[in-house]
């Protein structure tokens, strides 16, 4: 149901916006008055024993005011949770010096030491081999593979428990870069393009230090232990291909 209505959000002929808080916080006090019900003026109503009516029309007030406003529209339609990653269609925040981004706490090392770090199992894709580095972030909450010699030149891959049920990445993008695929039989998301990116902290505070702009295109994905995201100069079928030897 979510595919469909973003789906037919890019579809629809949505009018300029205008305010109509003024007008839908008037209707309330109006209503409220006639029904005796006390109403607060930030348009919530301060005792829950109401009629049926009473909350539809509460809810389609709120509901109004979220789709009139752009405020309103993207905390409808413009935020998806998908694999651990929280995708924004918004600005992103400042970015790193170049070259400088980093994740909380990282530390290159070999990839049986990497194993020995983190609490789900690490994933190496076939199609790429061996990877030429290995980053453990925070304390073996993201394992990084990156990998410098390949045909579609530097390629990353970020791997993090799947099974928390955590925003790890934010990803800020626009709506049509934005497309569904299948990997392994699952559904995976296809992101056309450099997009900013932004890691977040265990408490739920971006890290400021990880803000950067990602290289080429971007694949997420995760399996039942693990979420991934695929990062690099690759066409959607190379990406495709190679999460699917992703084992």
């Amino acid at each position: 149901m979510e595919s469909e209505l973003r789906a037919l959000s890019r579809e629809l002929d949505v009018p300029p916006a205008r305010d109509v808080t003024a007008a839908v916080l008037q209707r309330l006090d109006e209503r409220a008055v006639r029904r005796h019900v006390p109403v607060l003026r930030t348009g919530f109503l301060r005792r829950p024993r109401l009629g049926w009516r009473a909350a539809l029309l509460a809810v389609a007030a709120v509901l109004a005011v979220l789709i009139a406003t752009p405020q309103g529209r993207a905390v409808v339609i413009h935020v998806l949770r998908f694999a651990g990653i929280e995708v924004r269609q918004e600005p992103g925040p400042p970015r790193a010096p170049e070259n400088s981004a980093s994740l909380p706490g990282q530390q290159s090392m070999s990839l049986a030491q990497a194993r020995r770090h983190v609490s789900f199992p690490i994933v190496v894709p076939a199609a790429l081999g061996r990877p030429s580095d290995v980053v453990v972030s925070d304390r073996g909450r993201v394992v990084s593979l990156i990998y410098r010699r390949t045909p579609y030149g530097l390629v990353r891959m970020d791997e993090f428990n799947g099974r928390l049920n955590q925003v790890v990445f934010e990803k800020f993008v626009h709506a049509v870069r934005v497309t569904d695929v299948r990997v392994n039989g699952s559904r995976g998301l296809w992101f056309k393009g450099p997009q900013e990116i932004v890691y977040i902290t265990r408490d739920g505070t971006p890290a400021a230090a990880s803000a950067r702009l990602t290289t080429g295109n971007t694949l997420i994905w995760s399996t039942r232990q693990v979420a991934l995201r695929l990062e690099g100069n690759l066409s959607k079928t190379a990406a495709v291909a190679i999460a699917d030897t992703a084992h």
